[in-house]
């Protein structure tokens, strides 16, 4: 084969034979063919040249290979590609002779690679011998043509190529490789603000100790306007090519819509060309786990319940909290206003509002500091407390209320103290009120009912009143030493025959001539200092007189107040059905208030007899009414 193969590449006007026009886009120079870019109408315009190129039965003579690639599929092999007006292809297109084409085997194209049995090719020396010096060497622009031509047009390997050609022995080599797509980014959703998801780690608390019976973080909390979450956008994968040249395109990245995870209290926004999440109000985030949605709202809604697994004692800051879950035995919530749709078993401790229980309280404790405590089913073996509002319970056995007013359908064998207390059906109880309506009240297996009712502690009235009327008193007697003292100045004889004459000059009945002006000049200068001491003490008749009244109005409402403590105490029982006492209990000052008692001395002081009680009523049928009566002031 000589070095340089003979030009293919002739013109239009006389163009013979197996010879190929060059296309517009490609130049001539004496150093090779260039293909100048700009002047490509479409992509396809430089596969159709080389498909016409190598149907011919030609083939690119010094082909650089990187730039055949640019040039078909956009891909650089690596190489940084600046816009450039020429990009240089080949030194020459010439002939593929038959003889040579004849060399090259079929290729073995599996899956995303080609393959090709390299071997060493001699020339036939005439007499059957072969010498070292008659081997024929392939070409590595041949390779490439004949690949092209069994379908390898792309991700030829040359360097591997170029040293099968060096083998001594048949050996089968991987000579192209598809190239694989890169896949694309999906859109997703990268958290902005810290503590967005609950933290089931233990909690911490000074010292370097921690608190094993609460989480870190249950309920997150975040304020109006804080980005949440930021929506990075998907990213678009890069194609790949298959062994003849065709597209392998990636697959379209994930994407959705940020709106679709914005809730109630959230809204989207578009800021620095990127799109946020944002809280509207302040309040707890919730993520919803089926749609992903973000929610804040003012109030705590939990459907998984507490426990030790789920989420250990609860310390809640918000205004309101929903709890669909059990909570379960031993387990502490301390929050403000509470609805729980599930079964209690543990403590519920509130520091106002209203604790609400749609089904029972069993075992467990509720109690809130300034609120009420409603239980619409049925509390059991539990401890309530509301001194400051009112516990309303459908049904309660074997339970120990206290609170400002208690309402209650049936009490069985519980322990009731209250201002109020209002139960339809008590059974084998003991309550302790100020004023007490029953419907009924039973005995339970030799069980009595006991009533004690609470007198007002009178003492601190009275005490008012003696201070007050001593004051009062006081106060009469300063006034009438005052009023003596006063007429004795006024009975001076001269001080009378001052005032009976100013009397008659103030009501014109009396006129002075100059001589007796000057008299009257004269006793007025010597009754001075003592109408001076009569207006002084007047003034001070006046003072003394108003406080008296002060005192009189604070005495009558102080009376007031102590007749309606009185009146408040009262009982009604509508029917006595078994064995029932009905007790005063005498107030004791240096007594605690029974509220205040530990359970089991509460039980024992509210079915003792002693010197502070006083027996209103023992029976077990008709009904009783009563009212306290106080004594007189």
């Amino acid at each position: 084969m000589p070095q340089h193969p003979e030009s293919a590449i002739g013109n239009l006007a006389d163009l013979e034979a197996g010879q190929i026009a060059l296309s517009r886009f490609i130049a001539q120079r004496a150093d090779g063919l260039y293909v100048q870019p700009n002047r490509l109408d479409s992509a396809a315009d430089f596969a159709d040249f080389v498909n016409r190129v190598f149907d011919t039965g030609l083939y690119f003579r010094g082909l650089d290979y990187a730039h055949f690639a640019w040039l078909l599929y956009g891909i650089a092999s690596g190489l940084d590609r600046e816009p450039v007006e020429e990009v240089l292809l080949a030194a020459d297109i010439t002939f593929f002779r038959p003889e040579r084409r004849a060399l090259y085997s079929a290729m073995l194209i599996d899956g995303d690679e080609a393959a090709y049995l390299f071997e060493p090719l001699y020339r036939d020396a005439g007499d059957g011998e072969t010498v070292a010096e008659t081997r024929i060497r392939l070409d590595i622009d041949e390779f490439i043509a004949t690949a092209w031509t069994q379908g390898v047009r792309f991700g030829i390997d040359i360097a591997a190529t170029c040293a099968g050609f060096e083998v001594d022995k048949a050996e089968r080599r991987v000579i192209a490789h598809s190239l694989p797509f890169v896949p694309g980014k999906d859109a997703e959703v990268c958290e902005l603000a810290p503590g967005l998801h609950r933290n089931n780690a233990p909690r911490r608390l000074f010292g370097d100790r921690v608190d094993l019976r609460q989480f870190e973080t249950r309920y997150p909390q975040v304020a109006a306007g804080l980005r949440l979450v930021r929506k990075n956008p998907r990213v678009a994968g890069v194609d790949g090519r298959r062994l003849d040249g065709e597209v392998l395109p990636a697959p379209m990245p994930k994407d959705f819509d940020l709106a679709t995870l914005a809730g109630p209290g959230t809204r989207i926004s578009h800021e620095d060309g990127a799109e946020y999440l944002l809280a509207t109000v302040c309040g707890f985030l919730s993520i919803d786990r089926q749609s992903n949605q973000f929610s804040v709202t003012d109030k705590i809604v939990s459907h998984e319940g507490v426990s030790v697994r789920t989420t250990g004692d609860l310390l809640l800051t918000g205004e309101e909290y929903e709890q669909h879950g059990e909570i379960q035995e031993k387990r502490v919530v301390q929050c403000r206003s509470i609805t729980a749709y599930a079964d209690v078993y543990g403590r519920i401790i509130s520091s106002g509002g209203v604790v609400r229980l749609k089904r029972n309280l069993v075992g467990g404790s509720a109690s809130n500091e300034d609120g009420d405590i409603t239980v619409e089913g049925m509390a059991s073996g539990a401890t309530l407390t509301a001194l400051a509002g009112c516990i309303n319970v459908k049904r309660a056995d074997n339970c120990v209320l206290a609170a400002r007013q208690v309402v209650v359908g049936q009490a069985t064998n519980c322990h009731i103290v209250a201002e109020e207390l209002t139960v339809e059906v008590a059974e084998a109880s003991a309550l302790a009120a100020r004023t007490a309506s029953l419907g009924a009240a039973r005995a339970r297996r030799e069980l009595d009912t006991v009533l004690l009712m609470l007198l007002p502690d009178l003492s601190t009235f009275d005490a008012t009143l003696a201070g007050l009327r001593g004051r009062r008193l006081a106060t009469e007697k300063a006034i009438t030493a005052h009023r003596a003292r006063m007429d004795a100045l006024r009975s001076d004889k001269e001080v009378a025959n001052y005032l009976a004459l100013a009397q008659r000059l103030r009501n014109h009945e009396a006129t002075l001539t100059a001589e007796q002006q000057v008299g009257w000049r004269r006793l007025s200068a010597l009754v001075a200092p003592t109408l001076r001491s009569l207006s002084q003490l007047s003034d001070l008749v006046k003072e003394l007189a108003t406080e008296s009244d002060a005192c009189g109005k604070q005495i009558d409402a102080v009376l007031a107040a102590r007749e309606e403590a009185c009146s408040k105490v009262n009982c009604t029982i509508a029917q006595v059905e078994g064995e029932t006492r009905v007790s005063a209990l005498l107030p004791r000052p240096a007594e605690p208030h029974l509220h205040a008692l530990p359970v089991k001395e509460l039980k024992a002081r509210m079915r003792r007899t002693d010197a502070a009680t006083r027996l209103l009523f023992a029976g077990h049928t008709g009904p009783f009414s009563w009212s306290y009566r106080s004594r007189p002031t």
